[in-house]
Order: structure tokens, then sequence, then C-alpha cells
């Protein structure tokens, strides 16, 4: 130690420093290594003596925690220079890599650093913040940097984290919407890190990167990609020049770059595929297929070398089965691959893109039957039959939206239209349109007030409502109304005199037939079939003279300790035939929940 305390300068003690390093194992240099650390004053020696530690294959646990004794009096103490609290601390990032219990100590230092620090180091602590986020993500740590980003001096760093763990989530995200939420927030951060900086050209790479990403969710591959890429080429280059020195494959910091080189990768590669999909034929389709389209398609395990990488999965993967579908070109040329090339070890991956496509038609078949030669032919066939080419137009295109707006409650209009199937109407043209479009906006009703709640429409509250003050008929008979009117219903008018002899709450008119639907409240409902036995002979009262068939919709009271029965359970076709009389009447009857509490006040 006499030794160490006599070196001359601090060229001599980094020196001595690199020279003893090589004999890291040993307890006597361990000691001398820690020692020339606590004599060094100045911050340039300290930093080389920091990438020395960073250059060895792995730090002893023995010598870690006198290292990070040493080292965290210099970066807590504000009386230090900013920057050798900066290399201080960058050391103990890397003495901590190995060891739990001293990460949790730099943790817990990150999460109580002052944002009224100096602003040089407050920048250094969101390097460092950042670093550790993405191998432990916690939102104490994200909050902690949503803090920095209000800093002026550490604004873009922190920012530029926040945007990274934006990416980070996209890339593991379960559902398309989690990965378009998440690509939307990166690229945000990283527009704030460009605003609050001069000029960055890692945050402008990275905003260059999420917005290839989220053009290809929104637009899939085409032409428009190809056009970022020398724009991707020339910030990439950039931010080669600005970038700091590589850091050894151990050290947490090495994962930046590649990091950097994963998204990068992805992006250039979408775009080069999105070119590829604006060719009619591919000249080099070995080439297209074999490192271009396997490329994305494995996305997270050939660019990001990760198993869970969902998010980016579901998005290159959704982008690239929906280019292939545009043109059966592309398929075939796949084909042939597979043809010439069944021994390759690539074609099982190969086999595994093109039998993916093809599973789409089968499923567009069963789930969603109408591309855009369908919508064409359907307005073609609306047009024939005598429809103005406009309104054609437009009732074609909304096809497919109704589709997917039925699938969740189609089971349960099936099962109604079965029930219904003896009705002595159901064979009459215009009545079964009337009958079939009533059901259908019946259980869009149901579904859609047992599904919003008050924070997206005010006026559901009264299904809430519990207490003193519960709701009334009214509120459900305006409630449905409303609804109706924002339907493709047919004609309809409240409270209709002269029906039946009497008032009608809800009259229904489809081409010279008319049908009603009668609104009730009811505090003690145990099923539909009992309600159609108190109530079904007013409504048949108002049909003497129309279609043989009506509707019965319920406010049900009874409280069931906030709980809804489910949707199948609250609409049913009941069967009612009025005293000293042989006709045989269908009320389609259902009922809406009230008394209901959030799910997340349920027991």
């Amino acid at each position: 130690m006499q030794a160490i305390d006599e070196l001359p300068d601090n060229i001599a003690r980094v020196d001595a420093f690199l020279w003893l390093a090589r004999w890291v194992d040993a307890s006597s240099v361990q000691a001398a290594l820690v020692r020339l650390l606590e004599r060094e004053d100045d911050a340039t020696s300290l930093a080389e003596m920091i990438d020395g530690l960073e250059s060895l294959a792995a730090i002893p646990p023995t010598l870690a925690q006198p290292i990070w004794d040493a080292l965290r009096p210099r970066f807590e103490a504000r009386s230090e220079h900013s920057w050798m609290r900066c290399h201080a601390l960058r050391g103990g990032l890397l003495v901590v890599q190995n060891s739990p219990s001293l990460i949790r100590r730099l943790q817990a230092y990150i999460l109580d650093v002052d944002a009224q620090d100096d602003g040089a180091y407050l920048r250094h602590v969101a390097k460092v913040a950042g670093v550790i986020l993405r191998r432990y993500p916690d939102d104490d740590f994200r909050a902690v940097l949503h803090t920095l980003a209000g800093v002026e001096a550490s604004a873009d760093e922190a920012a530029l984290e926040l945007g990274l763990d934006q990416l980070r989530q996209s890339l593991v995200a379960q559902t398309q919407t989690g990965v378009s939420l998440a690509l939307a927030s990166a690229r945000e951060w990283f527009e704030r890190s460009l605003t609050s900086s001069e000029n960055r050209p890692d945050a402008r790479l990275y905003e260059i990167c999420a917005s290839v990403l989220i053009a290809t969710q929104a637009t899939g591959l085409d032409g428009a990609l190809d056009r970022r890429l020398p724009e991707l080429r020339r910030w990439a280059f950039e931010f080669s020049a600005y970038a700091a020195a590589s850091h050894c494959a151990t050290s947490w910091l090495s994962g930046i770059p590649q990091e950097r080189f994963h998204w990068l990768s992805m992006a250039s590669k979408l775009a080069t595929l999105g070119r590829s999909f604006t060719k009619d034929i591919w000249l080099h389709a070995n080439l297209v297929i074999e490192e271009e389209l396997l490329a994305i398609f494995f996305v997270g395990e050939r660019i990001f070398g990760r198993s869970d990488a969902s998010g980016m999965n579901l998005l290159a993967r959704n982008a690239i089965v929906t280019a292939l579908r545009r043109r059966s070109f592309y398929v075939e040329a796949i084909d042939q691959w597979l043809v010439e090339n069944g021994d390759s070890t690539l074609a099982p991956s190969v086999r595994q893109v093109r039998d993916a496509v093809r599973q789409t038609v089968v499923d567009g078949i069963h789930r969603h039957p109408f591309d855009e030669a369908a919508e064409v032919r359907i307005a073609d066939l609306l047009r024939k039959s005598g429809v103005d080419a406009a309104t054609a137009a437009m009732t074609a295109a909304q096809i497919e939206v109704a589709v997917d707006r039925n699938q969740p409650v189609a089971p349960v209009w099936q099962r109604m239209m079965d029930d219904l199937s003896e009705c002595a109407d159901i064979d009459r043209c215009p009545a079964k349109a009337l009958l079939e479009t009533m059901c259908t906006l019946m259980l869009r009703f149901l579904e859609f007030r047992a599904s919003v709640g008050t924070a997206t429409d005010p006026s559901s509250e009264y299904v809430f409502r519990r207490g003193s003050n519960l709701p009334v008929e009214h509120d459900l008979h305006l409630d449905f109304l409303k609804f109706l009117s924002s339907t493709d219903t047919p004609s309809i008018q409240a409270e209709a005199r002269d029906t039946g002899g009497g008032r009608s709450d809800i009259a229904i008119a489809f081409r010279g037939l008319k049908t009603i639907v009668e609104v009730k409240k009811d505090d003690n409902v145990p099923d539909n079939k009992t309600l159609a036995q108190r109530y079904a002979g007013q409504a048949t009262g108002y049909l003497t003279t129309g279609v043989r068939f009506g509707f019965l919709l319920v406010l049900d009271l009874t409280d069931r300790a906030g709980h809804q029965p489910h949707i199948s359970e609250q609409i049913s076709v009941e069967r009612k035939k009025p005293t000293g009389s042989d006709v045989e009447y269908h009320v389609i009857t259902a009922r809406i929940q009230g008394k209901r509490k959030t799910p997340h006040q349920l027991r």
C-alpha cells in the first residue's frame, strides 16, 4: 500500500491499476485496486480505471463489494465534480451486475435521487436508470425517468430512455392494440427527446424506426416504406460517429448498441421487404424469401433473438400475410421455392409462412367472407335489384363491419331464429326481414348496455343506480329509442296512438308491416318466462291487425348483488295465446339488468 501511496501522479496510478487488474483474483491485488480507486481525484483517470474494470471477463464477488463501498461516496457527494460522480456511478453500475444485494442498493439510490441535483449528473442518472429498467422493468423507475424528463438538463436523456422502454413493451405486447399504443408512445418520447436537445442522432434514428413500425401496422408493406431507407441509413451513419465506444459483452451497457442494431435491422428489413412487395415479379425470389421474408416473419428469433417477442411477431406476420394475399404470384413463388428447395433447412420455415397465408384464406371464408372483390359483387347485385349506385356502394361497404359487429352475438341470434321457426309470419319476405332485423338490433342493444360503462356513455348510469333513487321505466324507454335512432332500424314511432285501441310504447313499421316494442319495469324477475306471463298479454293486444310477433323489453330491478346475467339468459322467444283466441304469438322477451355494480366492485 505504501508503494501505491507514493506513486507520483494520476498517470502512474492509472498504469498501476491496469497492470494489477491482470491478477484481479488475488486478494492482495484486490486491496491495491480498491486503494487506487479511493485515492484517485482526477475524473479522467477514474474513467480509465473503470474502463479497465469493464474489460475484465468478470469482477470477483470479493472485489465487487469493496469497489462499491469506495465508489458510492464519490457519486453520492454533491461536492464532487459532476464528471467524477458520473464515472463513479458507471463503476457502481458495473460492479453490482452479479450481486442482487448491491443491485437493490443501487436501485434504492436511483429512486431517491433529487431532481434538484446537478444537471450534468442527472443526465447520467437517467442513462443508468434506463439501463437498469431494461433489466428490471419497474413502474417506480419509470416514475423517476418521468421526473427527470421534466428537468431541462436531463430531459432529452430521460425521454430517450422512456421511448426505449416503450419500444421494449411493444416487443412483448400480446395484442395488436398493445403494440400500437406502445409504438405511438415510444415515438412521442423520441420526439420529445429531439425537442429537448439540439440534435440527437440516436433519438432521430429510433423515432424513424418507430415510425416505420407504425406505418407497417397501419398500412402494411408498401412502397412508402422504401422511401424511409435513405433516411434510416443517414441517421444510422451519423449515430455511429456519435455513439460511445463499445462495451465488453459482460457489461449491461453492451446491450445498448445491440438493442439499437435490432430495431434498425427490423425497420430496414421492413422497408426493403415493402419494396419487394411492390414488384409484380421477384427477379431474385430466393433472396427475397430467404433473406427478407423469413427474417421478418420470424422477427422475434432471427432479429431480436427472443422467443417472447410476441408483439413484433404479431405486427410482422400480419403485415406479411396481408401483403402475400394481395397477389397470387407471391404465394406461387413460395410454392415454387418449396418445390426446388424441399431439402433445405429453411424449408420448414418457408412452409410455415405459406401455411399461415392459406389459413387466413380459410378463416376469411368462415369469418370474414367479404373482401374488396366480394364488396363489388354485392354492390352490383344491389344495382341489378333496382338500388341506385350510391346507395348500393354504401350498403355493400357496411357489410364487413356488420360481420364483425354481429359475430359475438350470432350464436344467441341463431338460437332465437330456431325458436322462431314456427312463427306464422316467418315465411313472408318482408315480415322475415323485419323480424330478423329487430332481433339483431335487440341483441346489439343488450350487448351494448352490458358492456359500456358510464365513462364512455354517461347515460348508462341508470343501470348502476342503487339505493332509494332507482331508475324508472322511462329511463329504459328513452335509452332504447336513442339506440334505435342511431342504427339501421326500420321506421319507429314512440308512444304510438291507435294501436290495438291503445298506445304502444314503440311502434315499428317496415314495408306496410307493423310490430311493437313494449317497455316495462319489474323488481322481481326470476326468468323471462315469468315476464312473458305477466306482460305478453298487453304486448299481443297491440298486434291484432299486424304480424304475429312482438317485443317485450324489461328493466330488471331484481337485486342480484350487482351482477348481471349472461346475454344468453337475458333474451328468449316466448309464446302467448290470448284467452279466447287460437292465434299463437311469438314474443321476443329481453331484459336489461339494473342495480348493477362495476366488475371491480363485485364479490
